[in-house]
């Protein structure tokens, strides 16, 4: 059984987001200074801790240092959203250091995808907050949001009567009906991972969100199958997919839409394919843990809860 769904404080003008750094490096600070003028154009205060940069090897910095940073922007008062770095790898070796008596009673907004998925399953099974899976400091920019996405991010952020229905050109009706639930996932490979940790995500009448950048179909198709025979894809309400980017085969005349495709139709529920977020340009961000309405026949997702509530 799940524990109590928990929301995070809608944000208002003059809070600070800090800047985290649990997963990959960056090669230098010009990296989040799009983040840094689109945040504060918005009326935020931006916080981080020089160690953000650091680098060790495919990290931000030692094990050690990455979970302490975590946990003291969690713990500061004076801190009231937090966004992650960049993704890359790193967030698992997190886990065992964290403290959860320093995080439990801490819920704020917080957002990244990628690795940080890890993280979002973290939070949500020890905890039950609802976070965001949205952009991460280095991929927030006006380069990479159309006024649209920023718009609705920062509606996410700050609005807590927010419930957008998303509907989007591409959107591709795979499986049709419609579902509710609450929407959880992210990206495959990570939650593929999770399977036997302690935060192993729980998946009967959820609506699942999944995308992932750079894996061959072969291994789109045993992932799946790990999930399918995992039974995490048993009693589940839905399916949403995102962005699966660089996945086409290199040769053989196939598309990893195909076998994606095949391979879900196998489960019994709607599913709905194409949907603008996770790696690439243009990330739609959406908020894990509330209720949702997927649609697979009309090609929306309707938000059944807001992603924050007032203070």
């Amino acid at each position: 059984m799940d524990i109590p769904t928990l929301f995070p404080q809608a944000l208002r003008p003059g809070d600070t987001i800090g800047i985290i750094a649990p997963a990959g490096p960056v090669q230098g600070r010009d990296a989040v200074n799009p983040a840094l003028a689109m945040l504060e154009s918005w009326g935020f205060q931006v916080r981080f801790d020089s160690r953000i940069f650091d680098s060790f090897r495919y990290l931000a910095g030692h094990d050690a240092a990455r979970a302490e940073e975590l946990m003291r922007c969690f713990e500061d008062p004076s801190i009231q959203g937090i966004i992650a770095l960049r993704g890359g790898s790193g967030c698992a070796r997190l886990i065992r250091l964290l403290d959860e008596r320093r995080l439990r009673h801490n819920c704020k907004l917080f957002m990244g995808f990628s690795d940080l998925t890890t993280l979002h399953m973290y939070f949500r099974r020890r905890f039950g907050w609802v976070t965001i899976h949205g952009p991460m400091a280095t991929t927030m920019s006006r380069d990479s949001l159309s006024p649209e996405a920023e718009k609705h991010l920062l509606s996410l952020w700050t609005d807590a009567k927010y419930l957008p229905t998303l509907s989007f050109a591409q959107l591709e009706s795979w499986i049709p009906g419609s579902a509710e639930g609450r929407l959880i996932g992210g990206c495959l490979s990570i939650l593929t991972a999770s399977l036997g940790t302690s935060y192993e995500f729980k998946s009967e009448g959820k609506i699942l969100f999944l995308e992932d950048l750079g894996e061959a179909p072969y291994r789109l198709d045993r992932m799946i199958t790990q999930l399918q025979l995992a039974g995490k894809l048993d009693g589940i309400a839905g399916v949403l997919l995102g962005r699966f980017r660089d996945c086409e085969p290199e040769e053989g005349g196939y598309s990893s839409s195909e076998v994606l495709r095949d391979l879900l139709s196998e489960i019994g529920v709607p599913v709905l394919a194409n949907f603008p977020g996770g790696h690439g340009m243009e990330d739609w961000a959406l908020p894990l843990g509330i209720r949702v309405r997927l649609d697979a026949d009309q090609k929306s997702i309707q938000f059944l809860e807001s992603a924050v509530i007032s203070g």
